[in-house]
C-alpha cells in the first residue's frame, strides 16, 4: 500500500503582494492629500467664517479624493484576504505586538469612518450632487445650481455656514431637522423645510475628530516603522514594497 505523501507548507513570502503594495501607497497618498486639504487649508477657513469660504475647485477634490479612498480601501481589503501575507511582525513583547495589532486595525477603521462621514454629509448639504451630478437641488434662496465642477452657487443672507467652533455660526438662530425637502429650514434659514439640521452640521465637526485622532494613528504607525527598520532592522519597510518574494 503506497505510503501517502506528506506536503511541507511553503515558507510565508517576504513581502506583500505587488497589488496590495501599489494599494497601500496610493492609498497613504490620497490620505495625506485630503488630511492635508482639510486640516490646514479647510480648517482654517471654517474657523474665521464657515464651511462657505472653502473654495468651490479645492472642495470638489476633497471629495473626489475621499471616494476613491473609500472604492481602494474596499478593493484592498478584498485583495489583502486573497492574497499570501509575510508573517506578522514582532518586537519580542506581546503586549507591545497586541498593541500594533489595534492600532493597524484601528488605522483602517478610521480610514474607512472618514470617508463615509464626509460622504454623507457631502451628500446631506447637496455639495457631492452640486459638484460631479449636474446640479443637485435647488440652490439657496431659490436660485439654480449649475453643473459646473465645485460649482456652488452663492450663498445668500442666513445662508447655513457650519463651523467647528461652538456657536454654529447661523444667522438668526440654529437649523432645524425638519422635513426632506430640497431647502433648509429652521430659524435663519431662507426657504421652507431642508435637511441641513443638528445632526448634519453635527457631521463636519465629527469629521475633524476622527482626522485628528487619524493623523495621531498615522504618526504612531510611521514611528513604528522606523523602530522596526533602523533599530530592529528587520527589514520591515522592504516587505511593503516590491521586489522577489
Amino acid at each position: 500500500m503506497q505510503e501517502a505523501v506528506k506536503v511541507e507548507p511553503s515558507e510565508p513570502p517576504k513581502r506583500y503582494h505587488p497589488l496590495l503594495v501599489t494599494l497601500h501607497w496610493l492609498i497613504v497618498l490620497l490620505v495625506f492629500t485630503d488630511l492635508y486639504l482639510g486640516l490646514f487649508v479647510f480648517k482654517p477657513l471654517i474657523q474665521e467664517g464657515g464651511a462657505l469660504r472653502i473654495p468651490e475647485s479645492a472642495l470638489a477634490i476633497h471629495m473626489a479624493v475621499g471616494i476613491a479612498i473609500l472604492v481602494l480601501i474596499v478593493v484592498r481589503f478584498f485583495v489583502r484576504t486573497g492574497t499570501r501575507k509575510p508573517a506578522a511582525a514582532t518586537v519580542g513583547n506581546k503586549f507591545l505586538d497586541f498593541l500594533a495589532g489595534l492600532v493597524h486595525y484601528a488605522l483602517y477603521f478610521f480610514v474607512f469612518a472618514i470617508t463615509v462621514v464626509g460622504l454623507v454629509f457631502a451628500v446631506q448639504t447637496d455639495r457631492l450632487q452640486r459638484a460631479f451630478l449636474g446640479g443637485g437641488n435647488s440652490g439657496f434662496e431659490g436660485r439654480p445650481v449649475g453643473g459646473n465642477f465645485g460649482g456652488f452657487p452663492t450663498p445668500g443672507p442666513g445662508t447655513p455656514q457650519p463651523s467647528f467652533g461652538g456657536s454654529g455660526n447661523f444667522p438668526g438662530g440654529n437649523p432645524g431637522f425638519q422635513g426632506n425637502g430640497s431647502r433648509p429650514g429652521g430659524p435663519g434659514f431662507p426657504g421652507g423645510p431642508g435637511r441641513r439640521g443638528g445632526f448634519t452640521f453635527f457631521l463636519l465637526p465629527l469629521h475633524l475628530y476622527i482626522a485628528v485622532v487619524l493623523s495621531i494613528l498615522i504618526c504612531i504607525h510611521i514611528l513604528a516603522a522606523l523602530y522596526h527598520q533602523f533599530i530592529r532592522k528587520d527589514q520591515l519597510i522592504g516587505r511593503m514594497w516590491y521586489g522577489k518574494a
